[in-house]
């Protein structure tokens, strides 16, 4: 029958198409990927049989229609998209190839499988051709499975994947050599035979499928090696965790003599940090802290809700992203990080409800970029033929120095006017900008830059982090509690500090000390100081604070409504903000006492965020109203739900990233020896921002103490200091002037 061969194809197309169809989240979601990996592949494949067809094999004319392309039978095109996406199919929905691990010991075989490429133009120049072929194919495609970093010879998983190829291959070429539909020249092989299979047809399609799961895998962002161009990246950068301090192993761990007297003021992840290094080498260290609880800005309390019950309530949620080196090793040492897990997805959710994911977005500096255009958050026409490319060239370019000179004196607002950023990218930079708790108008577009090279273009973590599973109270601030009263420290809550007063050291609240960590919020540490004599005596120590402020006021909603969530979505999410929402968590999916609410369909238990009310907006209620009324419209099930409690925080503690303060912002030393300033709104020598920058200038307070005393410090990390195009010729563009 002429139309054999094209129901065998419509047949193998079948199954990945109608189970597929069935199971809708991979039909509709990869599909595309699969069949761009296919084509991807399969047009040398193609080029290849047409350059060979009619020598090393051909089709018999009985069971093919005899419309031709390129010289091959219309039904031979059809197989190249066929089989390898019934095989991506089994890999997805069998195999779970979502799921591979790579064993890296394994990584010898790249180098064998590479050496079949002068191997196979050994074979080819003796005469076997089809068998020099194939040898060379397997050869180029592992070498494109290193390149690309699909790395899938070092996932055992794959190696299943191999195997069950080679069976469908049993099947699939088994009835075409079998019937024959297809008849080969018996010269240009070794003549070996599985059944009436040649043995390099397993070769073959192995190459063909291999080499389309490589770029499906790729555009799944599901990369098991760096590729070549993240090796050349990263070596351009020096890697991504660089050590700016190393600790001194000759120097001694404790000082001789009566141990220091420390005092640390203000007990959020900045005097937290300092308090225990401090502790660790022998420093009698006393914590004060005006709230009756630990944390500052991760802190955790009880307060009444809007049904005057008592609630246990916290600060809001926290993102502990994978390159914050310095609070990764903090939380390690002492064992706190074990409650936490993967967000999963950064996720932003526009007014509409439409979604904008990161998963699957390459996460090497640079290729990130090139990846969210590949995945639809921008035409790339728009950004590279358009202002924005180069105003944007901006971040590649950050520069400790250069950036703050250029950029502190522009907002963000006025950047994108000048740049006239595509809609899809300015939802994401507005989203961005709004978690330095400031609106585009203010926010400086130098602290902007510095972050996106801190959070993005300077590591390859991407835009994941971990969350805390559980309360902040009982699985993070109670046990660190616990450990820097074990290792001595002095902690004197609910006991607030109004000035520091000098003489011989510091005293504060009639006790004296050596030295001194200021480490509450911004605006409270340039109240402290200029309330302290010192301030009089050392008129440069009241300078190097005066440009201290807190930002916009900011609000967290705590809510339990009756009413569902999706499932599938992570636990907190990104919104377009229309006067108040900028962010949703899923509460009774992290808590157990929110999930015990929740439990049995009664409904949720959110928090929404707002990081930067307007500055009208000063009426609980409305505000209340407004936070509803937006979660409503990103999420429907939440549309006109009942409300049972609510619980509402206004606060103005964070610290502003404004325009034009970079110059005023004070570093971790003062004029006044042993007084230091720690917090994330000191200016640090390396970029860091929020709780990173936070637990870093505590560690170094923390140093510059123990340098003093001759004791041993600790080391100190941090991403590459300045961004990827950093000290290269560039044609100069001043900032355009304000409208």
């Amino acid at each position: 029958m002429r139309a054999e061969y094209l129901l065998f194809d419509l047949l193998v197309l079948a199954v990945p198409l109608l189970v597929g169809a069935w199971r809708r989240a991979w039909f509709y979601d990869r599909l595309g990927t699969a069949l761009r990996a296919v084509i991807g592949v399969g047009v040398p494949f193609v080029l290849w049989d047409a350059a060979v067809a009619g020598r090393h094999w051909w089709f018999d004319p009985r069971y093919v229609l005899g419309v031709e392309l390129l010289g091959l039978p219309v039904e031979e095109l059809l197989f190249f998209v066929a089989i390898p996406l019934a095989c991506l199919f089994t890999w997805e929905t069998v195999l779970g190839g979502a799921r591979a691990e790579a064993r890296p010991g394994l990584v010898w075989l790249y180098p064998v499988l590479w050496a079949l490429v002068p191997l196979g133009v050994l074979v080819a120049g003796h005469g076997e051709q089809y068998t020099g072929a194939v040898l060379i194919a397997l050869g180029l495609v592992a070498l494109l499975d290193h390149a690309l970093g699909a790395g899938l010879l070092l996932a055992p998983r794959a190696h299943v994947f191999f195997a069950v190829v080679v069976l469908l291959t049993l099947v699939f070429n088994g009835y075409l050599t079998g019937r024959p539909v297809v008849h080969y020249g018996e010269a240009y092989q070794l003549g070996l035979h599985i059944g009436t299979i040649p043995v390099e047809d397993f070769a073959y399609g192995l190459a063909l499928v291999w080499g389309s799961t490589v770029l499906y895998q790729r555009g799944q962002g599901r990369l098991l090696l760096p590729s070549w161009p993240a090796r050349g990246i990263r070596r351009a950068f020096g890697g991504y965790q660089h050590v700016l301090v190393e600790a001194d192993a000759g120097a001694p761990l404790r000082a001789e003599g009566p141990a220091r007297r420390v005092a640390v003021v203000g007990a959020g992840l900045a005097g937290l940090t300092a308090a225990s290094r401090l502790a660790e080498r022998g420093v009698a260290v006393t914590l004060f802290e005006r709230e009756g609880h630990l944390g500052g800005k991760l802190g955790a309390w009880t307060d009444r809700a809007s049904d005057g019950s008592l609630v246990r309530v916290e600060h809001g949620f926290h993102a502990f992203f994978r390159h914050y080196y310095n609070l990764d090793a903090f939380l390690r040492e002492r064992g706190l990080h074990r409650r936490m897990r993967s967000i999963g997805s950064y996720l932003i959710i526009d007014r509409q409800g439409r979604r904008t994911s990161f998963d699957g977005v390459a996460t090497t500096p640079v290729l990130n970029l090139i990846s969210l255009a590949r995945h639809g958050l921008y035409r790339m026409s728009e950004v590279a033929f358009g202002p924005a490319g180069r105003k944007m060239e901006a971040f590649l370019r950050y520069d400790p120095v250069k950036t703050p000179a250029r950029w502190d004196e522009v907002s963000f607002a006025r950047f994108a006017r000048e740049a006239r950023l595509p809609a899809s990218l300015l939802l994401v930079f507005n989203t961005f900008a709004r978690a330095f708790f400031a609106d585009a108008e203010r926010i400086s577009m130098a602290e902007l830059i510095k972050s996106f090279h801190f959070y993005y273009l300077s590591h390859d973590h991407g835009l994941e982090y971990d969350y805390l599973e559980g309360h902040y109270h009982e699985d993070l601030l109670e046990p660190l509690r616990e450990q820097l009263l074990a290792q001595g420290v002095r902690i004197r809550s609910g006991d607030p500090v109004e000035r520091i007063d000098g003489g011989d050291g510091f005293t504060i609240n009639g006790a004296r000390f050596d030295e001194v960590v200021l480490a509450t919020d911004a605006a409270s540490a340039r109240a402290i100081v200029e309330a302290s004599p010192l301030a009089e005596r050392v008129p440069a120590l009241r300078e190097a604070v005066r440009g201290l402020r807190a930002g916009q006021r900011y609000s967290v909603l705590r809510v339990w409504v009756e009413a569902p969530t999706p499932e599938d979505v992570p636990v907190f999410v990104i919104t377009e903000r229309g006067r108040v929402l900028d962010a949703i968590t899923m509460l009774h999916r992290i808590d157990e006492e929110s999930r015990g609410w929740a439990r049995g369909g009664r409904g949720s238990v959110l928090e929404l965020h707002c990081y930067a009310l307007p500055d009208e907006l000063v009426d609980e209620a409305e505000i209340v109203r407004c936070f509803l009324r937006e979660a409503g419209e990103a999420m429907p099930t939440l549309a006109g739900a009942r409300v049972v409690r609510h619980h509402l925080q206004l606060r103005s503690d964070f610290t502003a990233f404004h325009v034009g303060m970079h110059a005023g912002r004070p570093g971790v030393e003062t004029p006044v020896p042993g007084l230091y300033l720690a917090g994330d709104w000191v200016r640090l020598p390396f970029p860091a921002m929020l709780m990173e920058a936070a637990c870093s200038s505590g560690l170094l307070a923390a140093n510059a103490i123990l340098a003093r005393m001759g004791v041993r410090g600790f080391p100190v990390h941090s991403v590459p200091p300045r961004g990827l195009l950093a000290g290269r010729p560039e044609e100069r563009e001043e900032p355009e002037a304000a409208a």
